[in-house]
């Protein structure tokens, strides 16, 4: 189980909730790895979504972004363990597109905003068989 901080998660619905009807994305700031030590979320950093296509279905989290970000993490001693982004209108469900992109070994949050108003969310990683596993019920 991934413990989410009450404040950090108003922060990320909020987040989610503002870029509506286009996707939101971040990243996740904090410790663990979620095999030896259990991932602990301190921070969410806001990232631009650069997909040039269709940021109402799709989010890309810009190079430079994260290595400003990997880069800020290490100064406070933490790490980017993951990333969030919100699916505007649709199931908190990872899409086939979130798991052909999504890297082993980081957690990902998923928000739901329906209406501007952010439902349920799910926090998932990637498994080594290629698919999705929940960290955290839905909500």
């Amino acid at each position: 189980m991934v413990p989410l901080p009450p404040a950090i998660e108003t922060e990320l619905r909020r987040h989610c909730e503002e870029e509506y009807p286009h996707e939101a994305c971040g990243a996740l700031i904090g410790t663990g790895d979620g095999e030896n030590q259990p991932w602990r979320v301190e921070e969410i950093r806001r990232a631009p979504n650069a997909h040039g296509d269709d940021h109402a279905r799709r989010y890309l989290i810009p190079p430079a972004f994260q290595l400003h970000v990997e880069k800020y993490a290490r100064q406070i001693g933490r790490e980017v363990i993951g990333f969030y982004h919100s699916h505007p209108d649709h199931k908190a469900d990872p899409s086939e597109y979130d798991r052909t992109h999504a890297w082993a070994g980081y957690l990902y949050l998923i928000c739901s905003v329906r209406d501007r108003k952010s439902a349920e969310f799910r926090t998932l990683a990637l498994a080594p068989t290629g698919f999705f596993v929940d960290v955290l019920p839905s909500r």
